[in-house]
């Protein structure tokens, strides 16, 4: 490999001796895409797509134009499935409503899906976050002292408190255990933590069934957590934000959210209430994977589908990855760990209070889309008209 290295360095430097550098392509044409996403991953995919496009990347000597298109995971879903809405490439924040576009959309067309799912057009993973409890350090601390762990048994047992902080060594002018989490009708943190929740009843990992879903007891135990929620969020960024920091832990005391959201606002944490703002890993995970799918259907041409691709690759690519830790998330090239020494890795300087975990293991199986759509249906019968921030 030296050896063939050596020769191309020889050789480039032979050719610049003797003729002037090659000019870039110059592209015939442009070939338009658009790429839905979901807004939790703007700062990065913003950056990366000014990057892409100072690229001169071109497919068959077309020069790609994107257009950007940031929007909610199930909003997203929703409209495409609708036929309002039809990128050529779709980035939702997990699998979850990837399994809940393509099992619709089969559905309705006889089988055919709108995901391209053969030969090199995959769906491929962009980055993780996974999800974790938020809770103020105050709080935290009164939680280990009286579970060990914070995890859903714990935190279950304390939602239901009848006198909430006082029965396990906190301020009585707490008051109750106070939950946060957006609306899984219409975010992706809220969906993964309804399931993760009943992975957690059922003591399983994978293979959540309707049946599991609609259990009674499931249900009461489904309750007890979403009926402690103080006001349900639409988007899990804005309501970390503008909902749990700004409000405090007089509002909010445990909130489940992305780990990316917490490491990289964790600053503004501190500044609003004087105290921490920790992670805390539930013991079986579900992860944000972030998939880049590439779509099919009308008006959608091989050759968009083509200049997709090349979105894709250039994303997966070592310096747009490397890129993505600024942002909080784990990157999936194999070359880039979270502890690498990148100028604003979130991941590294934080207080000794907060503990990351390299590794989030075991993680739970993404339901099928049947199931996720039961999820939705049992928490929109009892919880649709509840409570919700307008942020």
């Amino acid at each position: 490999m030296g050896a063939a290295a050596l020769g191309g360095a020889g050789f480039f430097l032979f050719s610049r001796s003797t003729s002037k550098p090659p000019s870039p392509a110059t592209p015939t044409g442009t070939i338009p895409i658009t790429l839905t996403y979901s807004t939790e991953k703007e700062d990065w995919m913003r950056a990366s797509i000014a990057a892409f496009q100072r690229s001169n990347i071109l497919v068959g000597g077309k020069a790609i134009q994107v257009t950007l298109d940031p929007r909610g995971s199930i909003d997203a879903q929703q409209r495409i499935l609708s036929g309002s809405l039809l990128p050529v490439a779709w980035s939702p924040a997990s699998a979850l409503e990837l399994n809940q576009l393509s099992t619709a959309w089969r559905q309705a067309h006889s089988g055919q899906d709108i995901i391209v799912s053969s030969g090199d057009l995959l769906p491929a993973s962009l980055v993780f976050s996974p999800l974790v409890f938020a809770v103020w350090k105050e709080r935290a601390q009164v939680l280990l002292r009286k579970y060990g762990s914070i995890d859903w048994p714990g935190i279950h047992d304390a939602l239901v408190l009848k006198n909430g902080w006082a029965d396990i060594g906190g301020h009585a002018d707490w008051g109750q255990v106070k939950f946060g989490q957006t609306r899984p009708d219409q975010s992706n943190s809220g969906l993964l933590s309804i399931t993760l929740l009943a992975y957690a009843f059922y003591k399983e990992q994978r293979g959540l069934t309707q049946n599991q879903v609609r259990s009674s007891a499931f249900l009461s135990y489904f309750s007890d957590v979403e009926g402690a929620v103080t006001q349900f969020g639409r988007s899990s960024g804005t309501y970390l934000e503008n909902e749990v920091i700004l409000k405090g832990p007089a509002a909010y005391d445990i909130t489940t959210t992305y780990e990316n959201l917490v490491l990289t606002r964790e600053r503004e944490a501190m500044q609003r209430q004087g105290q921490l703002l920790l992670p805390f890993y539930p013991g079986l995970n579900i992860v944000s994977d972030h998939p880049f799918a590439i779509l099919q259907g009308q008006g959608i041409t091989a050759e968009a589908q083509m200049a997709a691709k090349a979105l894709r690759d250039f994303l997966l690519a070592e310096q747009q990855q490397r890129q993505a830790l600024l942002s909080g998330f784990r990157p999936t090239h194999p070359n880039i760990a979270i502890t690498d020494r990148v100028s604003g890795n979130p991941f590294l300087g934080q207080s000794t209070d907060i503990q990351i975990k390299a590794q989030i293991q075991p993680l739970a199986q993404a339901p099928g889309g049947e199931v996720i759509n039961e999820l939705i249906k049992q928490w929109s019968d009892r919880y649709h008209d509840a409570s919700t921030s307008p942020s």
